[in-house]
């Protein structure tokens, strides 16, 4: 999003209707999309969408043909939107005019934003990175606990075993072996978590580099596909934990398939399903969850930024300020 320069209407009045002007051409995909999310914005708006071809105008070709599809609301007089728009903005925007057309009378001190916005806003903005790069600590730190231990640096390794108790039992045949010393997690965990920091990566390249053949991750996962992927982990670890599947497998299996079917070491069932089930939660959780996070964020600071640009551009009530691209 691109928002030119704004102005605040001093009228006391409330608009019905909402005048949207969105300057297209054809052929342009983008600008049908746009067209597309107005219509659908229109009941809860109130819009009136205009289409102005800037082919019909050398003029307006000659201004915009670099910018469209453009959207500007009530004649352009709180700035205007710029390709690429996205739902985010252009709701913040609406919002924006619509809050501004309601009465209000009150003079706007001067917009100064504190230390403390401005750090959530470069937490907002790299919350991604700095998610992946919590998870890589979180996910390696377990395996670097043997290694500390088989150095003798128990200082280290011993808060690790610690800490680590909290979210796993530490079950000595579900998890792994470094250098005769015991991961801290086990191997569910370590696929959970691996999960998210790899299909989170992928996300990472959909979004950032935008990578054609990922983009379907940029899509949120709706919540009655999440649910299912969650299943199979919750029940391999129920079954697991009170002892049903075990049982029935050691009444019903060859012996000979024991080693297979009944342990935990790596490579058996009970390894696989751990590992699988957790990756498939790991997946899911990822592709329910970031799509909207961003989303989200993408929203709040739309409208931080149209709010910090209106209140930085604000003068006084009358004062005509310059729209970029008028005459």
């Amino acid at each position: 999003m691109t928002l030119a320069s704004c102005k605040l209407l001093p009228g006391l009045f409330l608009a019905l209707n909402m005048q949207v002007t969105v300057y297209t051409k054809p052929g342009c995909h983008l600008c049908e999309d746009v067209l597309t999310l107005l219509d659908r914005l229109t009941p809860q708006y109130n819009l009136q969408v205009d289409e102005v071809n800037i082919l019909d105008d050398m003029a307006l070709y000659d201004r915009l043909h670099n910018d469209i599809p453009v959207v500007m609301a009530q004649d352009g007089r709180y700035g205007r939107l710029v390709s690429p728009i996205m739902e985010p903005e252009l709701r913040a925007y609406l919002e924006v005019v619509r809050r501004e057309e309601r009465p209000s009378a009150s003079v706007l001190p001067a917009y100064k934003e504190s230390a403390i916005d401005r750090a959530a806003r470069w937490v907002g903005r790299h919350w991604l990175r700095l998610a992946l790069i919590a998870v890589a600590i979180f996910v390696g730190l377990p395996w670097l606990a043997p290694v500390f231990a088989a150095l003798g640096w128990w200082d280290i390794a011993n808060p690790i075993y610690t800490a680590y108790a909290l979210t796993c039992h530490q079950l000595p045949e579900r998890a792994g072996n470094i250098f005769g010393y015991q991961v801290a997690f086990c191997y569910r965990n370590t696929a959970i978590y691996s999960g998210m920091l790899l299909f989170g990566s992928l996300y990472a390249l959909a979004r950032d580099r935008n990578i054609a053949a990922l983009q379907w991750l940029r899509r949120p996962l709706r919540w009655w596909l999440f649910v299912p992927m969650l299943l199979p982990m919750a029940l391999d670890g129920f079954s697991h934990m009170f002892g049903l599947r075990d049982t029935m497998l050691d009444m019903s299996m060859n012996a000979t398939f024991n080693d297979f079917m009944m342990g935990s070491q790596v490579l058996s069932l009970n390894w696989w399903l751990r590992v699988i089930t957790g990756g498939l939660a790991a997946f899911g959780a990822v592709w329910f969850a970031f799509p909207r996070m961003d989303s989200t964020i993408q929203e709040s600071e739309a409208q931080m930024e149209i709010y910090r640009q209106s209140r930085r551009e604000y003068r006084a009530p009358g004062v005509e300020l310059n729209v970029q691209g008028s005459k």
